[in-house]
């Protein structure tokens, strides 16, 4: 049992918070590095995980002060706030690779994919309604959404791990 609304639904508005963290970070720092006469010469390869790296350690500060404000300042039931926290850096890590390889690749339809995608996933992972009270088109492509498993370990983190499900969720 969760002793409240705002506890039950602290996994969703986590997992929402953390993935348009992630968006807000593409839209702020550039994506491509620049060359000067600091740095003259260095490979695509090299520009690629210099600006990831940036990406995912801002991510990884985003969640993190996310994740301790809900058990902190909110005050969220959780039965393991390590396991919340962990849930909440390793999904950070996800949707920043998601996001940033879309926008890299697709530059502002990659950005828009990843918009599409935060607004797909709100139905389609089962944070707010079970997804058997959803439309088929949504029931489909639930397991195929990354906020389904991120959504399902900080409920177990929440409300108790039981068995493996929630290192099944991570993976």
């Amino acid at each position: 049992p969760v002793k409240n609304y705002g506890s039950a639904m602290t996994p969703f508005y986590t997992n929402l918070a953390i993935w348009v963290g992630g968006i807000v970070l593409i839209a702020i720092f550039k994506l491509e590095s620049d060359k000067d006469e600091v740095v003259p010469k260095f490979t695509a390869v090299q520009s690629y995980f210099g600006r990831w790296m940036l990406y995912v350690v801002m991510g990884l500060i985003q969640s993190l002060i996310i994740c301790v404000g809900d058990l902190l300042l909110l005050g969220v039931q959780c039965k393991s706030p390590a396991a919340f926290i962990f849930a909440g850096l390793f999904t950070s890590f996800v949707y920043v690779n998601i996001i940033y390889a879309l926008s890299i690749t697709f530059k502002h339809i990659g950005k828009a994919v990843s918009v599409i995608l935060v607004i797909i996933q709100i139905p389609g992972s089962a944070g707010t309604y079970p997804i058997e009270m959803t439309p088929a088109f949504f029931q489909k492509l639930h397991p195929l959404l990354p906020f389904t498993y991120g959504i399902n370990a900080m409920r177990e983190a929440v409300a108790g791990i039981y068995g493996f499900h929630y290192a099944e969720n991570l993976l």
